[in-house]
């Protein structure tokens, strides 16, 4: 083989490796896709631990329900207000909304729009 011809061979087998190391980079399924892959995975991993977490406490949660009475009550009383027959319940208003509606009932509104 001629020593130009030899020269003209390793050329384009060079630019045949640099291509094909290219695509393995830079392509589809290529390493760019391969850490995005492995990013995805440990975002999945870390969602998948909150939401077993989430259920480790929802079953707790259930287990007393079914068990705790005190529990059951406690929960009436914070999510649906509800009161004993011998408690007393009082609402008390800001004395000083009362005052400032009484006096003028839109001076409220003046207050708010000055600032």
């Amino acid at each position: 083989m001629k020593p130009s011809l030899l020269k003209i061979t390793f050329f384009f087998g060079v630019l045949i490796l640099i291509s094909y190391m290219a695509l393995i980079i830079m392509g589809d399924n290529g390493f760019h896709d391969l850490n995005a892959m492995k990013q995805e995975v440990i975002d999945l991993k870390a969602q998948n631990d909150v939401l077993q977490q989430k259920n480790i406490e929802l079953y707790r949660k259930i287990k007393r329900l079914k068990e705790d009475p005190e529990f059951i009550e406690n929960v009436a009383r914070q999510e649906l207000k509800m009161i004993t027959s011998d408690e007393i319940v009082f609402k008390f208003t800001d004395k000083e909304d009362d005052v400032v509606k009484t006096q003028n009932p839109t001076a409220k509104e003046q207050k708010g729009n000055n600032q």
